[in-house]
């Protein structure tokens, strides 16, 4: 099978890059490297560097004519407010257009549309955790409402042009190596695990209460073999229906790394309870897939991947779940 990967020389396109090639597949990936490094790239993949509103993508899709596309980019960079709207919904949405248009002319029989997961939710009374892929979404950041708003396109191309679809909401993905760029590095474990490896302390600006899905690159790439073959025009939840503070994920970093620092606390005026469980059923019976990474053995894993060689004692993980009485207090915060 031939698979295009636009945003292969980011941290999730460069591990299925790898996973497709082991598997057998062609693969091609599409990046510009504003959000990737060449280096992440597995070298037996053909590399087109090319931002996916060049026009010319079009024509890359007509000569390689892959069997799937797998929409993996994005973009991270931080602007003034209508800056960043506009930056989004260019890369975003008229990127994706430049991309779904190009998949209809060359005949791809199928378009993988990685989308937001935690951040689509908003937690309330009549929105109840876990979240459903039916649940009620409320995207607040430009980054979020232009992800909806690129589902909404994928759905309307299978509608109107019959391009079969899978659209994976991921929770928030870590395991990031240390051939990333450290301005490439995003999730938080990534964070702790640097400043603790350099006896610094962490800062922690947001909610560091609120519970997140968070799930290994691992189980994310497991999930994108199977939505290969499987899942067919389905949007569903890639995570593992679990939740973690920031504190959580900090003090198990520091555990790990037998660090009796402590992090750094501010406060923002803007700061939201950005609580979010991701109920992954659908996608457990669809794909006949479950995460099988607790998030202890992930951080064990993501302290080697991003390099950091200090041993790391036994420990007995105890999962966070979220109980009804959680969430009730959650909602009286």
């Amino acid at each position: 099978m031939k698979i295009a990967i636009t945003g292969g020389a980011g941290f999730i396109g460069a591990a299925l890059t790898q996973a497709y090639l082991d598997a057998g597949h062609d693969v091609l990936v599409i990046d510009n490297l504003l959000c990737g490094s060449e280096q992440t790239i597995d070298p037996r993949a053909r590399f087109y560097r090319i931002d996916i509103r060049d026009q010319r993508l079009l024509t890359i899709l007509q000569a390689e004519r892959p069997d799937i596309v797998s929409h993996h980019a994005t973009q991270r960079f931080h602007h003034l407010p209508g800056e960043l709207s506009l930056q989004d919904a260019d890369v975003h949405i008229r990127g994706l257009l430049n991309v779904l248009a190009g998949c209809v002319e060359a005949q791809v029989g199928k378009f993988i549309f990685a989308s937001g997961g935690n951040d689509l939710y908003k937690h309330t009374l009549a929105n109840p955790l876990p979240f459903t892929e039916c649940s009620a979404t409320a995207p607040q950041q430009p980054h979020d409402i232009s992800t909806l708003a690129g589902e909404c396109y994928v759905r309307y191309y299978t509608q109107n042009y019959g391009l079969a679809h899978s659209i994976l909401r991921y929770a928030d993905v870590y395991g990031e190596t240390a051939q990333m760029q450290l301005s490439h590095l995003h999730h938080p474990l990534s964070y702790f695990i640097h400043m603790l490896a350099e006896q610094r302390r962490p800062i922690i600006r947001t909610a560091s209460e609120a519970l997140r899905d968070h799930i290994f690159i691992k189980d994310v790439v497991e999930a994108n073999l199977r939505i290969l073959t499987r899942g067919k025009n389905q949007t569903l939840h890639i995570s593992t229906g679990k939740g973690y503070t920031l504190n959580n994920l900090f003090q198990m970093a520091a555990f790990l790394l037998d660090s009796k620092l402590e992090p750094i606390y501010l406060s923002s005026t803007q700061e939201e309870n950005s609580t979010s469980i991701l109920d992954n059923s659908k996608a457990c019976e669809i794909l006949d897939w479950q995460p099988e990474i607790s998030m202890l053995e992930g951080l064990t894993h993501a302290l080697k991947m991003l390099g950091v060689t200090k041993s790391v004692p036994a420990y007995q993980e105890t999962p966070l779940n979220v109980t009804s009485n959680q969430e009730s207090l959650l909602l009286r915060a």
